[in-house]
């Protein structure tokens, strides 16, 4: 018994060693710090993790069935804000980008017609809730689809130099196709281009892609875009001149009566507004005559471009002087 005694009082020494005990509270400190951080980091992260939480996010409205003859003609938002509550680790595992509200539009008519949001419709980890959705629900307003062809017609903008004229319009196709509500399209009856500008556009051929103006909201064209071909000339207009007429390639002296004549010239504006239009002579030809009186028909050479459309009068009377100073006798 006295044996058993000892061997307690021995045990109880040892065990209540103050030395010892520092020894082995002290003995890889650091390593038991850590050891102690960890812990209670992963207690934290448990317990917080654990804990609900509110967090709101955005689920897109998915339309499913809408009727082929109908289309919706209201504005409608695309995401709704949904509220939801729950452990932040089961929010964390949320793909938000699966997400979205289910609307069934099979066999609605026109009109308005209202969708509430159901949190059933969503499927979401056990343990998250929904808290709250707004809005709540929507309205969406449907109207028939209607259809007709109308032409295409060009827009122009600014206005041709005064020298140049438009000679012909070309447009492909020259008729489209219009789609959208019915109450729209009742009032389309044309298809307009977006302007063009031809303030600066030469004579010649101009051709360019162009888009359909917009008809309304919710109206589409079969062919959003078309080939506009311009062809621009130039101005064609008359001008009468006034000139003197000269006797040319005559051996003597010669004169014409009268000393001018009228000439009608047609040929593009721009030429016919050159200041040296003015400076032509008209002309007779005297080659080869012999003194005396002759009737010889007027001439006016036009610079390129121009025609002579007529000389008033066509012909004059020429009097050629012989070598003696006297007209010969006329034959």
């Amino acid at each position: 018994m006295a044996d058993a005694w000892e061997l307690l009082r021995r045990a109880a020494t040892k065990v209540w060693d103050p030395h010892r005990w520092w020894r082995a509270l002290t003995h890889n400190l650091l390593l038991k710090l850590l050891s102690l951080a960890i812990a209670f980091g992963l207690w934290s992260f448990v317990n917080f993790g654990e804990r609900d939480t509110v967090e709101s996010v955005k689920v897109a409205l998915e339309l499913r069935n809408l009727p082929p003859q109908l289309m919706i003609t209201s504005p409608r938002p695309d995401f709704v804000e949904v509220q939801l509550i729950g452990p932040r680790t089961l929010l964390g595992r949320i793909d938000r980008n699966r997400l979205a509200f289910p609307i069934d539009l099979n066999g609605v008519r026109p009109g308005p017609a209202v969708f509430r949001l159901s949190a059933e419709s969503l499927v979401l980890p056990r343990g998250v809730r929904v808290q709250r959705i707004a809005p709540a629900q929507v309205t969406l307003e449907l109207e028939r689809v209607a259809h007709k062809i109308v032409p295409v017609r060009l827009k122009l903008q600014g206005r041709l130099r005064a020298e140049f004229q438009m000679a012909e319009t070309k447009i492909a196709p020259e008729m489209v196709e219009v789609f959208g509500p019915a109450s729209t399209i009742e009032d389309v009856r044309v298809a307009y281009t977006q302007p063009i500008d031809v303030s600066n556009i030469e004579a010649g051929i101009f051709e360019r892609e162009v888009s359909l103006e917009p008809a309304g909201d919710y109206v589409s064209f079969s062919a959003t875009r078309v080939i506009v071909q311009l062809r621009v000339e130039e101005v064609i207009t008359t001008k009468v001149l006034r000139v003197p007429v000269e006797v040319r390639n005559a051996r003597n002296v010669a004169t014409a009566r009268p000393e001018t004549v009228r000439v009608l010239l047609r040929g593009p504006k721009r030429l016919l507004q050159e200041p040296s239009l003015e400076e032509r002579l008209a002309y007779v030809d005297a080659s080869g005559k012999a003194p005396g009186t002759h009737r010889l028909p007027a001439l006016y050479d036009p610079p390129e471009g121009v025609e002579v459309v007529s000389i008033d009068p066509a012909e004059l009377s020429v009097r050629i002087v012989g070598s003696s100073g006297h007209p010969a006798t006329r034959r």
